[in-house]
């Protein structure tokens, strides 16, 4: 039962330095990315993108994003930050 504790010692630890960081200093909601998929590690030739379609809010006032795959999905990535979703708007970066 101990290291189930420090598991979750440790999620709660770092969300904490998360929502406190300059990358979230100015912003509610969840981050939305444009991913790149590229054919190989070199990252020269693109095969797929990750876009973004729409933010979502529920129910139970949880934020969502919703993404398409456009093209071919692969591990050769790259995620660009392009703005948040909160309460079903989105909002660019400044």
């Amino acid at each position: 039962m101990r290291k189930p504790l420090n598991i979750l010692s440790s999620i709660a630890v770092a969300a904490v330095f998360l929502s406190a960081s300059p990358a979230w200093a100015d912003h509610e909601g969840v981050p939305v990315y444009r991913t790149i998929m590229y054919s190989d590690a070199t990252k020269t030739t693109v095969v797929g993108t990750i876009e973004f379609q729409y933010c979502t809010y529920d129910f139970y006032e949880f934020d969502g994003v919703q993404y398409r795959l456009e093209g071919t999905y692969t591990y050769h990535q790259y995620d660009d930050l392009i703005g948040w979703c909160s309460e079903g708007s989105f909002g660019p970066l400044h």
